[in-house]
Order: structure tokens, then sequence, then C-alpha cells
């Protein structure tokens, strides 16, 4: 995919205050680490992740993405009343129906006239949202559209804490359940406008798509549950974005040594530096900007905060040639690049 047409004209996140760490989600099940011999701090020195982030327990998942949307229609400096479309692409939603996205428009007060949808594809949705509102821009259907994505996975912990409590797993059996405790609660937004009335000039050059859905069982949830395989399914995803990798390359005439700002999913430390060094043959450090320590993995709100905090930190500046990586369970990839 290619684009002529489409810039970011504006970002904007929310990091809740509410702090829960992980060796405090671990105490919750005290009794299962004792029992099986598993020592405390396990997933702090597997994943990397400190801390995490629970919305205060009033707010709900639009509450978050109205709250991003506010600051990014503000920083793109427009009206609401330009907004055309609205896409919501988290995970955690409001309600199966209707659409979380319609009370996220409701809370904006965004024209009867946008197009209001949610898009939901794991970790990947809201880089999937861009690109639907990019086409969108591209065909001439629209001039301005916005991106929105909340993650709230407190419900789902607690009701992890209390099933394992409830009926105690064998080792195997908490290590795919292990990976709800490492998400985290956040959310995001991204203002996209056609070329011709943008302020930023800062263009989606494009990208590429890939998935491999002999893979979808590796990563399954419901709202009070979660089975990962864990280490099969960082194999496969890593063998995923390879693919991808090499092709968006390709489709953008890009090379490692031309790209100088890397903006990606994170669900470990451990896979964050081997996907960098191995997968993409990058360097380690000083070409993203992780936040994984002390928000956990935040869902689809992930890569594209890392970047929206990025350049709030001068990180990303005027003329950085950018990588938008983004991988989610199924297992799908897609890959943006953009010339900021």
């Amino acid at each position: 995919m290619l684009y002529e047409n489409v810039c970011i004209e504006g970002m904007g996140y929310v990091i809740p205050d509410n702090v829960v760490t992980s060796e405090w989600l671990e105490r919750q099940i005290a009794p299962v680490y004792e029992a099986l011999g598993v020592p405390f701090g396990y997933i702090e020195r597997l994943t990397g992740i400190k801390e995490h982030r629970w919305w205060d327990e009033d707010l709900v998942p639009s509450d978050g993405a109205a709250m991003a949307g506010e600051r990014a229609i503000a920083d793109a400096g427009i009206k609401k009343k330009e907004v055309r479309c609205l896409v919501n692409t988290s995970v955690c939603r409001d309600y199966i129906e209707p659409a979380t996205a319609t009370f996220v428009h409701r809370k904006l007060g965004l024209p009867s006239e946008a197009m209001t949808f949610d898009v939901i594809n794991a970790c990947l949705g809201f880089i999937n949202g861009i690109v639907l509102v990019a086409n969108m821009i591209e065909l001439g259907q629209i001039d301005t559209g916005l991106v929105v994505a909340s993650e709230a996975p407190r419900m789902g912990q607690l009701a992890t804490i209390q099933r394992l409590l409830k009926n105690p797993p064998d080792k195997q059996s908490l290590r795919d359940n292990l990976a709800s405790f490492t998400l985290g609660a956040a959310s995001v937004a991204m203002v996209l406008r056609h070329a011709s009335k943008s302020k930023t000039g800062k263009r989606i050059i494009g990208g590429f798509a890939y998935g491999r859905s002999e893979h979808s069982d590796l990563c399954v949830a419901q709202n009070d549950w979660m089975r990962t395989k864990s280490t099969p399914m960082l194999h496969e995803g890593a063998k995923t974005v390879a693919v991808t990798w090499k092709n968006f390359r390709k489709e953008l005439g890009w090379h490692n040594g031309s790209i100088t700002k890397l903006f990606t999913h994170q669900v470990s430390e451990p896979q964050r530096v081997l996907g960098l060094t191995k997968t993409l043959r990058l360097p380690a450090n000083g070409m993203d900007y992780p936040t994984l320590s002390y928000l956990g993995n935040t869902g689809a709100v992930a890569a594209p905060i890392c970047m929206a905090i990025a350049r709030d930190d001068k990180f990303l500046v005027d003329g950085d040639r950018v990588v938008l990586l983004g991988v989610g369970s199924g297992i799908n990839s897609i890959i943006l690049g953009i010339q900021w």
C-alpha cells in the first residue's frame, strides 16, 4: 500500500494515575505461587514489566478514548465538525453492542455526518484503523478522520486472580494465564488529514500487511480470561514480522540505514531486544522508545502511544524517517512508513 495524500495532523494520549505493580498482582495469587514453588518477581524478570496502570473504577474504555481524542483534536488545531470518520480500535469495549465508537462520538460531540465504527484486531487494531482512514482520505471520501483506542484490563485481571485462587492451576496452566498480568491501561488518538489541508506535512508514505491465521489459536481471550501459549506465540510472531519487514522495505524502497525511528508493539523486554536485533537487524537501543516497563502491554494502544510520547519528549523530531510496527494475535502484522 502506498499513499500520496495522508498526513498525521495531531496525536493525544492519556496515562491513568492508578499504578499497579507486577509484584502486587503476584501477591494476589500468593497461595498459587507458593504451592507451585514459583518465586515472586517472576513476571518482572520474565518480561521487564514493573508497573501497569488501571483507570478509575467508574471509567469505561470510551471515556479514555474520548479524553485522548479531545487531546488529539486540540493538538491538530481543527474543529470537531471537520472530523468525518471516527474509528475505535481497542480490544476493550464498553459493550458488545453497540460499537464503543458511538459512545466516543457522543462524548466528543462529533457531527452526525462523521462515519463511526469499531475495528477490532487484537493489538494490531489501531494500525488497522490508520489504514482504513488513510484509504478513505486517499480515495477522496473524507479529508479528516480520527482513530482512537483505550485499553482497560482491570476486570480481566481481577477475574483471573479469582479463578486461579478458586481452581489452583498446574505450572503450565499458570504460564498460560500469566499474559493477562502483563496488560496495562492507557489511551491514544490520532488525527489524519488530507495533505492539501495539512499544516504538519507529516506524511504516511505506505506500508505492508501480512498474516498467518494458522496460528490464530496461540492467544485467545474473553472479557474475563486470557490464554496464551507464550513461547510459540513469540516465535511465530517473530516469523510473521520478519516476512512483513522484508516486504515493507521492498514496497517503500527503504533500507535499514535510511530509517531513523521505530515505534513497535511490545509484550516483553527480551522480545523487544530480540525482535530488533535478530528479526529487524536494527540496534537494540536508540531507535525505538519503549514504554513497557511502566505501562505494560497496552494492547492496540502500545505502538502509537510510544510514538506520541516520543514526540512530546523530543525523541521524535522533524525529518525523521519513521516505522510504526504492529503485530497482533491471529497472527497479523502491519508495518507503516512515515516521513516526519
